[in-house]
């Protein structure tokens, strides 16, 4: 009987759990706009990828209100030594408005890195990323890749079916995807609350993306 009585509560809670995650991302389909705006300041969580990634991103971090967007939370890489003086710079521009703090992740993947080794090391950062999110709980998440994005944007879908924290998330594809979504693009575009390219043609095949022309 006890048997019996375990097994419900295990098929009930599989029920709940997927109910939960199929409304969620019925809610994330559906485009409704970001609620954000009525709020006095939105806690933002920033990944930066490294590289021309890092670049595009605090350009558009630049043109943020530093008050609204408050406080920021920067995510890099362990093996990122250039992302955290670029953003040091952008914070100087701000010229200490708002507050910011700077996170640092495990990568999903070096380059070269064995596929068989990248599923440990992705676990990793998951795992650290789920830490991060629950630390801060931010209101907004902004990424354009690369991989570190990934355990960060998922985790925050996944923490928002537990009903942990309502993070939205919003990518922005790079300026050099001009014909084809990156991987990370392609891995977050059907959980992406809002879905960014800068290039038209990419709208075709993919009718949740917005263009809005050159956002760097």
């Amino acid at each position: 009987m006890m048997d019996i009585i375990v097994i419900l509560i295990l098929v009930a809670a599989v029920v709940l759990a997927v109910a939960r995650l199929i409304y969620v991302l019925h809610s994330i389909h559906q485009g409704l706009p970001l609620i954000l705006s009525h709020h006095k300041t939105v806690k933002t969580l920033v990944v930066l990828g490294s590289g021309g990634h890092t670049v595009e991103m605090l350009k558009m971090v630049a043109a943020l209100n530093p008050k609204k967007y408050n406080p920021r939370v920067y995510v890099v890489a362990d093996t990122d030594k250039i992302s955290n003086k670029k953003l040091l710079q952008v914070e100087e521009h701000f010229k200490g408005e708002g507050q910011f703090v700077v996170e640092v992740v495990p990568r999903t993947r070096e380059v070269g890195q064995s596929w068989v080794t990248s599923a440990f090391t992705t676990l990793h950062a998951l795992v650290v990323s789920f830490v991060i999110l629950v630390r801060h709980r931010p209101a907004l998440i902004l990424a354009n890749g690369p991989g570190t994005c990934v355990p960060l944007c998922a985790g925050a879908v996944m923490l928002r079916v537990l009903g942990v924290t309502p993070s939205r998330v919003v990518f922005v594809e790079s300026l050099c995807r001009v014909r084809s979504l990156s991987l990370s693009g392609r891995i977050l575009y059907p959980i992406s609350d809002h879905f960014f390219v800068q290039w038209p043609q990419l709208t075709i095949n993919h009718p949740r993306a917005h263009y809005n022309g050159r956002l760097v």
